[in-house]
């Protein structure tokens, strides 16, 4: 069986861009975590670390992996490769100033990966790169005008690779719908099969990944209002417990 992996990116709420997704969103993630005792991959962006640096710095005390998912929530794909690689060096300098480490790795905002990006990362002596969702329908309908870079990415390998020398790609799991939080909030018997059957393609991991502010409430959010954060947050707790 493949090992499960909790991934989280943590970056400004969703519509406000408050910070309440960190301060109550994580905290409330934190027990959930610790009753399955399971270490989550947080990619955090850095004006969240700057912002609450006593908070990372627990987590990073208990376990947690603190890495990179942007200077600032930007897309990638969007700059020139001189503002990726200024980017890339602030967050650098970010993360050894407020949490005395370097991350090591990486997720690009809204899986915004590219060429450029990868060189730059293994430049800079990351470890992994988790931008990839091959197999991910839905990727299209969210970024429709992004249809290049999605049809490379949906064939892309599924399980881990080297896409550099020295540098993995750990791809987030997919198959057509990717495994997020989302089919948690849908419904349990939905996750539940969408678990088992990534399990029969994935050989090492299953990357699953959610936000920061999907363990809160989000007034201006439709699909918060149609399936809840309380639903994701319990079929993430059963889920968990039957896959134990």
């Amino acid at each position: 069986m493949s090992k499960l992996v909790i991934s989280i990116d943590v970056e400004p709420d969703l519509h406000t861009r408050e910070y309440l997704g960190i301060t109550q969103g994580l905290k409330r993630a934190e027990t959930l975590f610790n009753k399955h005792q399971i270490k989550p991959i947080l990619f955090v962006t850095c004006d969240c670390i700057k912002k609450y640096p006593e908070l990372f710095q627990k987590w990073k005390k208990i376990g947690w992996e603190i890495s990179l998912h942007g200077y600032e929530h930007q897309r990638f794909d969007n700059l020139s490769k001189k503002q990726k690689q200024v980017q890339i060096q602030k967050a650098l300098r970010c993360f050894k100033k407020y949490l005395k480490i370097k991350p090591r790795g990486f997720r690009a905002p809204q899986h915004s990966i590219d060429s450029e990006t990868l060189d730059i990362l293994e430049k800079y002596q990351f470890e992994y790169d988790s931008s990839s969702t091959p197999r991910n329908l839905l990727q299209l309908f969210f970024f429709p005008l992004k249809f290049k870079s999605w049809f490379k990415d949906f064939f892309s390998p599924i399980n881990p690779y080297k896409i550099r020398k020295n540098l993995l790609e750990r791809p987030v799991a997919s198959c057509i719908i990717p495994f997020v939080s989302l089919p948690l909030r849908i419904s349990y018997p939905l996750s539940k099969a969408l678990y088992f059957l990534l399990n029969i393609t994935r050989k090492k991991e299953i990357m699953f990944y959610c936000h920061s502010w999907d363990f809160i409430e989000l007034p201006k959010s439709k699909t918060d209002k149609v399936f809840s954060h309380e639903r994701f947050i319990k079929n993430l707790d059963k889920l968990l417990s039957n896959i134990k």
